[in-house]
């Protein structure tokens, strides 16, 4: 059980410093490594869905572990195939068995990694604001915050704390 930080690209990344928090593991998302060499990486779009300069730092990385449920991402040696379960938790997050709840953001699953993977009894969430993000709209952003507040109960159901960095809008009433 450890301490365990969760990176997205917003922001409040620029909050995270692993020196002084002492960290068992970091895990980012997408390009992290733009910013910060993670242990782990989630990654849970195309390809194709990134600028050529945002593919080519995901396909340099280097990090122990790039976990995806899309096997395009199969010829890396460090993939790590999840499985997400269909539907998103609206009503419970349930992070019993080996497969994985999705929201719209890959920060969400991160989260589940290390929990289930990395066995975190804190994970600390750095970098996940949703305030003027490109691709979010208010009504999407409003479905995750109602997802991070179920992972939320859920993690704290198995004496996990998710503790949230930042002026996002996880930070308002999760």
């Amino acid at each position: 059980m450890g301490k365990i930080a969760v990176l997205g690209l917003g922001p409040s990344k620029e909050l995270f410093n692993h020196v002084l928090n002492d960290f068992t593991n970091v895990i980012g998302v997408n390009d992290i490594w733009r910013f910060y060499k993670t242990d782990a990486i989630v990654c849970l779009d195309y390809p194709r869905v990134f600028t050529p300069d945002r593919i080519k730092v995901i396909n340099e990385s280097k990090p122990e572990a790039f976990y995806s449920q899309m096997v395009i991402w199969d010829t890396r040696p460090d993939f790590k195939k999840i499985n997400i379960t269909p539907g998103y938790p609206d009503l419970i997050c349930n992070i019993d068995g080996p497969e994985y709840q999705k929201s719209y953001c890959s920060p969400f699953v991160a989260c589940q990694v290390a929990f289930k993977v990395y066995g975190a009894s804190e994970i600390h969430l750095y970098g996940v604001d949703m305030k003027n993000h490109p691709h979010l709209d208010r009504d999407l952003c409003k479905s995750i915050k109602i997802h991070f507040s179920h992972l939320k109960k859920a993690l704290e159901l198995k004496d996990c704390k998710l503790i949230v960095h930042g002026a996002g809008i996880l930070t308002e009433g999760l």
